[in-house]
């Protein structure tokens, strides 16, 4: 510090102060003396002094500083805060001011002061439905950062604790209540009980409320109570004789008493236990609603018709907010009830709904959306597949706040393996606001299925079913160019019919023998040609007719050529397919069956029809084999040719000339239609539109057009009975044979509907048929599984749990249904178990415990020993007629028996048990034989070894029965002599007096030694069994050497503690039931939680890292695979063409023949891609997490053609690259495209911002020409 010329010299010498104190051994500093002298100190001047001056001087806090000193030593140095003003958040309002009003006029009088309400909270923060909105942008779809709105049924699962808290309270309090409704918490006021006690006249209010529940009345001859001391009560009497009451009520007065009345406590509530809730409410819609139009004066829609009485019940329900499911059979009519958001399984159902609603509903609004067509999102009425939904309810989406009704449509889709999951998680994660309309076909378990809605969303659900098809259908077989019915309409299997159809199919395949120069078929009576049985449709793929051909036979399995021989109708050798016959070429067959088949329909009015084929090749193939035949007029030509030109307008360039257009041009101008999934979407629907307006008359299609689609026709034809399921060849099921029949029979315009059959030269087996045709369709079943995606999902959100997902789910409906029930066991097991005594004994409570345990566990393990001995080799020489044993059961206590010979299996419940089991005869009293004092087997203590009564038994008798291991308690190392064989077959009393006489004489025997004899298991050496008899044998050293065994009254308390185990053991496994960790998901849901953890997408408290956020947003690829790829930067060495090829292994699953030219450098990309799919997979192997193989389940077919397409190519050379059909490549570059979207949200999650223009120019590259052509979905249905 610099110092001034005119300083003191005190002032210099404060100075040199410090400076001594700092530097003391300085050269220029002040000698000590000096120092000292200068500041007036006695004395030299340490260190230690100058510090302590120091210290008073700076430190001490100063009271007289002056003012004009002040600058000196307080500066404020200015600080400027660079946070910009906006990002501030304001504080919201705490309070508000609000008008008061008056009178009816509402006149005001002043204003009234009070808090505001909280502002609402931000989308990324809240999971209620009153939150702030978000972005506009996102309103539709919402965004990975929005937190789902909370599940509807979640809210409701905290209600019944807080009202069991409730109850307790008003338990304690006799009544009196201490919180007030709505209330978290009441109030305990010190003196509440005294004062009560004094109001009611008691010392004390527990006991008199006790014994009045008990006694259940009052007792009058308690004191009276009174009010305050007796001052007062005389001074109260004055005024009551005195002042108020007149002469003339003197008599009545004196009759009153003077205090009050004692006032009895307010009577408990009686909650009644809760009985089994039903959610499921099964209508009956045999009992007609007359007044119906006074329940529903105004409809939202008038219908030309009169609705059917299950249309009217289900509209009923709607109009009083209720939710539904309907049930009835195909083109009954669902869907008149439910025209909000609508949700279907497959794309061809959401674009025919929006058509229909178009029509039907203002077209502003009607909206679509599936995966690629987003038409007036913003619309009051929403059609769009269920996976959509499910990723607006995950992102929570603002739009899911507006909506008041779900439609689920072909609800018997979750019964998919692949995407049923997707039905379950929607219906759970949809919030309590929303109303469910199911729609399904008629299956077994709808009223189980509407009950696990019911209880998951906790509402009431009315099941409204159909008794019987609108339109009934008759079945027919197409054999010898003729129909023979099979089931007519009232569903009786005709055997007449079935007969004539096997003799037509045998005279056409003995004359086509005789064309070609063979002799007849040998009836064998075997497989397949037999009349008494004939087998399974030929199917190569699906094929349904063989032929013989020239100058080849096949007379067995084994085949043969040669001369012609005597054919033998049995399965034959390749070549033959399964009819057993070799072919000529099938186009040539398929082509003369399906001519005649067409002609036949058109001749006898059948037409429009449904040809359901099981292959998309052959869909075409048969289309063709039609030739030149033309079923439409001028007049519907000319009206196909300007649909079909009109639709086209939406094409460009080359794309109008693709030989699929071509090709399918001709066969529509003719009125014959293919509908199959590799068609281009354009073509699919201008097929789909052209027959609903009844241009086309024939059509083929796969099992996909009868999803649903309301496009019924007058005859449907079957060309076979199996199908590929994706695994193996199988028949049809019938739930899938009924949905398809089901479009067989137009509502108002067919009596019946005529379903076809396609004969091979083999029929179907009569059990076939009837299966398929007349058999209950399959029952709605769980297919709920998790997904990573599902698990990151509901972590990022506190208000949900993975487990509470898992518990919701229709495969544990069993489970929940039961819970109710279970609580209420539990509450009665530990007041059972409150009631039940301890053992006090000082003896035995020191270990009688561990003496439970162990013996416990030595019984299982003899359980063990027993069952594997029994099926030892040795044990014929153990269990031999003549063994003694013990058994010990609810009947048998531990009683001394001989075998006599084996016996079948007990069966228990109905199931066979696994244990063998063998006749014995038991020594046992007369109590034990009359079944007197059986007991239940749960009731018997564990114990091993047996002990055996001491001395004799009394008043022995015999008594024969089967017994298994289970039944077994120790095996005595004793062989009696008996004759079994006349003890068994009863034929003379003398056996069996010789063999209860020589087993009570060993009773009396055993009951004397020590320790029993057990018969020697050396000779089996089974290493589990060797290790079994090793456990034990520990087990019973460490039982002998427990004192509890030393009491007088062993028995007596063992019994007593084991009636509390009873108790308890039951106790724990109903808390088990009932808890997390009997869900049966739960342990891949840990499993993957690990999974997660290594690769660090979550930490170890589970919460969602970076990672997790990413995966988040990927819905439509293996979601651990390409978040490695944004995160490991590999996608940025790419162009984008490039990225596009890549991102197509992700979502092309189908097989190829064709082998892709793949660049070099996509190439390189490929083989990283696989490396992180085989880095992944080794940590799922490590947790156990079952999972697809990455390399089996997607492909690279399509790899060079999204490459070749983002580069520019034309669309009719890419069809030249593979032989993916052109329907599989456009589908496959629509989903390619939410993939590449995907990829650019999760770009903008971690704020790549080349990442994120890369994927949006990777979209642009894609988004062209055919693959994006405008939907017609916007044209009138006629």
């Amino acid at each position: 510090m610099p110092v001034e010329e005119d300083e003191s010299l005190a002032d210099a010498a404060f100075l040199e102060l410090l400076h001594t104190a700092g530097h003391p051994s300085s050269s220029d500093a002040l000698s000590s003396e000096e120092l000292a002298s200068a500041l007036g100190i006695d004395g030299p001047l340490s260190r230690e002094r100058a510090l302590e001056l120091l210290e008073k001087e700076v430190l001490a806090p100063v009271d007289n500083l002056q003012g004009d000193e002040l600058w000196r030593w307080q500066v404020q140095p200015p600080v400027e805060l660079p946070i910009p003003p906006l990002t501030l958040r304001p504080l919201y309002q705490t309070h508000t001011v609000s008008p008061s009003y008056k009178g009816i006029d509402g006149t005001f009088t002043h204003w009234r002061e009070g808090l505001a309400p909280k502002p609402p909270a931000h989308p990324t923060l809240s999971s209620s439905t009153t939150r702030a909105p978000g972005s506009l942008q996102n309103f539709v779809r919402g965004t990975g950062s929005y937190a789902p709105f909370l599940p509807g049924g979640l809210e409701a699962a905290a209600k019944p604790e807080e009202e069991e808290n409730e109850q307790e309270a008003e338990e304690e309090d006799e009544g009196w209540k201490t919180r007030a409704p709505g209330m978290r918490r009441g109030i305990k006021l010190e003196g509440a009980d005294e004062f009560l006690a004094e109001m009611l006249g008691q010392q004390s209010i527990a006991p008199k409320a006790k014994r009045r529940r008990k006694e259940g009345e009052f007792e009058p001859q308690l004191t009276i109570s009174r009010l305050g001391d007796e001052d007062a009560e005389e001074e109260v009497e004055q005024i009551i004789t005195n002042g108020h009451a007149g002469p003339s009520s003197k008599n009545v007065d004196d009759l009153l008493p003077i205090g009050r009345l004692p006032a009895p406590p307010p009577p408990r509530r009686q909650f009644k236990a809760a009985v089994h809730k039903e959610w499921a409410h099964v209508v009956d819609v045999n009992q007609r609603l007359v007044n119906f139009n006074e329940l529903v004066p105004e409809m939202a829609r008038d219908y030309p018709f009169e609705l059917d009485n299950f249309q009217k019940e289900a509209v009923y329900r709607l109009e009083m907010g209720d939710s539904v499911f309907v049930a009835a059979h195909t083109s009954a009519g669902k869907t008149v009830v439910a025209e909000a958001i609508y949700t279907s399984p497959i794309k061809a159902l959401s674009n025919q709904k929006f058509r229909d609603f178009k029509t039907t509903f203002d077209p502003s609004t009607v909206g679509i959306l599936t995966g690629d067509v987003q038409i007036n999102a913003e619309g009051s009425c929403l059609i769009m597949t269920t996976e959509i939904l499910r990723s607006m309810l995950y992102k929570g989406a603002d739009l899911i706040r507006d909506v008041e009704f779900v439609i689920f449509d072909e609800v018997h889709y979750v019964n998919d393996a692949e995407r049923g999951v997707v039905w379950e998680e929607v219906i759970i994660m949809l919030p309590e606001h929303v109303n469910i309309i199911l729609l399904s076909a008629t299956v077994p378990n709808t009223k189980e299925f509407a009950d696990w809605v019911g209880r998951t969303k906790k509402k009431d659900i009315y099941v409204i079913s159909t008794p019987m098809r609108p339109v009934p259908l008759e079945h027919f077989l197409w054999a010898g160019k003729d129909i023979h019915k099979i089931v007519d309409s009232k569903s009786h299997f005709l055997g007449d019919g079935y007969k004539s159809a096997q003799e037509a199919s045998r005279r056409k395949q003995d004359k086509e023998r005789e064309a070609n120069g063979l002799p007849p078929v040998q009836r064998t009576g075997g497989r397949g040609g037999a009349p008494t049985r004939a087998k399974d449709l030929p199917t190569g793929k699906n094929a349904p007719f063989t032929k013989i051909g020239a100058g080849r036979t096949h007379t067995n399995r084994a085949g043969g050529n040669g001369a012609p021989a005597p054919a033998v109708a049995s399965r034959g050798g390749r070549g033959g397919g399964r009819g057993g016959f070799g072919g000529r070429g099938s186009h040539q067959l398929d082509q003369n069956v399906w001519t005649h088949l067409i002609n036949y329909l058109k001749k006898n009015s059948l037409l429009p029809v449904v040809n359901f084929v099981f292959s998309k090749k052959r869909c075409e193939e048969y289309a063709q084999t039609l030739g030149a035949m033309d079923l439409n007029s001028a007049k519907e030509r000319s009206e196909v040719h300007l649909t079909w030109e009109r639709a086209l307008t939406r094409l460009k360039g080359s794309d109008k000339t693709l030989p699929q257009i071509l090709r399918m041009r001709d066969l529509l101008s003719r009125g014959i239609g293919v509908h199959h999934g590799g068609l281009l979407p354009l073509v699919k629907e201008v097929v789909e539109l052209l027959f609903s307006r009844g241009l086309v008359k024939v059509l083929f299609a796969t099992e996909t057009f009868a999803m649903g689609v309301n496009m019924p026709a007058k005859c449907v034809v079957f060309s076979g009975i199996r199908k590929h399921d994706g695994t193996s060849f199988r028949n049809l099921l019938p739930g899938e044979y009924t949905q398809m029949a089901g479009r067989a029979g137009r509502r108002g315009l067919d009596t019946t509907g005529t379903v076809i059959l396609l004969s091979g030269e083999e029929l179907p087996s009569v059990a076939e048929l009837n299966e398929m045709m007349l058999g209950t369709p399959n029952r709605l079943s769980s297919q709920f599984r998790l997904t990573y995606n599902m698990i990151l999902n509901l972590l990022r959100v506190e208000a949900l749990k993975v487990e509470e997902m898992i518990k919701r789910s229709f495969s544990e409906n069993a489970t929940q249904k039961m819970a109710p029930e279970q609580q209420r066991q539990i509450a009665h097991a530990e007041k059972q178990l409150s009631r039940l005594p301890n053992v006090e004994c000082d003896i035995c409570k020191t270990d009688i415990d561990a003496f439970y345990e162990l013996s416990s566990e030595a019984v299982r393990l003899n359980q063990s020993i027993f069952k594997q001995a029994s099926y030892a080799q040795n044990a014929t020489k153990i269990f031999v007629p003549g063994r003694v044993v013990i058994l010990r059961n609810g009947h048998l206590p531990g009683n001394l028996a001989i075998l006599l010979r084996s016996a079948t299996s007990l069966i228990t419940d109905g199931v066979k048990s696994d244990a063998k089991a063998w006749r014995m005869l038991v020594l046992v009293t007369p109590g034990q034989r009359s079944k007197k004092e059986d007991v239940k087997q749960s009731e018997v203590p564990p114990r091993w070894p047996p002990v055996l009564p001491k001395g004799s038994f009394p008043n022995p008798q015999w008594e024969i029965g089967v017994y298994d291991t289970t039944s077994l308690s120790f095996v005595v190392n004793r062989i009696l002599k008996v004759d079994h064989s006349g003890i068994v077959d009863k034929s003379s009393k003398d056996p069996r007096d010789k063999a209860l006489h020589d087993l009570t004489i060993l009773h009396e025997e055993l009951s004397s030694l020590p320790e029993l004899p057990e018969v020697d298991w050396s000779r089996i050496r089974a290493v589990e069994f060797v290790d079994a008899i090793r456990q034990r044998a520990i087990l019973h050293d460490r039982l002998n050497k427990l004192g509890c065994q030393l009491c007088g009254d062993f028995q007596e308390h063992y019994s007593i503690l084991h009636e509390r185990k009873v108790v308890e053991s039951g106790l724990v496994a109903l808390k088990l039931s009932l808890s997390d960790q009997n869900l049966e998901l739960l342990p891949d849901y840990n499993s993957r939680v690990e999974v997660l953890k290594k690769l660090q997408f979550i930490d170890e408290n589970s919460t969602v890292l970076l990672k997790g956020r990413v995966a988040c947003e990927i819905n439509s690829a293996p979601e651990l695979i390409l978040t490695e790829l944004i995160l490991e930067n590999i996608l940025s060495e790419y162009e984008p063409e490039e990225v596009v090829a890549l991102l197509s292994i992700f979502v092309f699953v189908e097989k190829s023949d064709s082998q892709p030219v793949i660049p070099p450098k996509i190439q390189q990309g490929l083989e990283v891609i696989y490396k992180i799919a085989d880095q992944i997979e080794r940590e799922q192997d490590k947790c156990s997490v079952q999972y697809d193989q990455f390399d089996e389940k997607y492909k690279v077919g399509l790899v060079e053609v999204v490459y070749e397409w983002a580069k520019g190519m034309p669309f009719n050379q890419i069809t030249e690259l593979t032989d993916i059909p052109e329907g599989t490549i456009v589908r496959v570059i629509t989903r390619l495209d939410e993939t590449c979207r995907e990829v650019r949200d999760a770009a903008r999650v971690i704020g790549d911002a080349e990442l994120f223009q890369k994927m949006e120019a990777a979209q642009a590259l894609i988004k062209r020409d055919i693959v994006f052509a405008a939907s017609l979905v916007s044209f009138p249905s006629h």
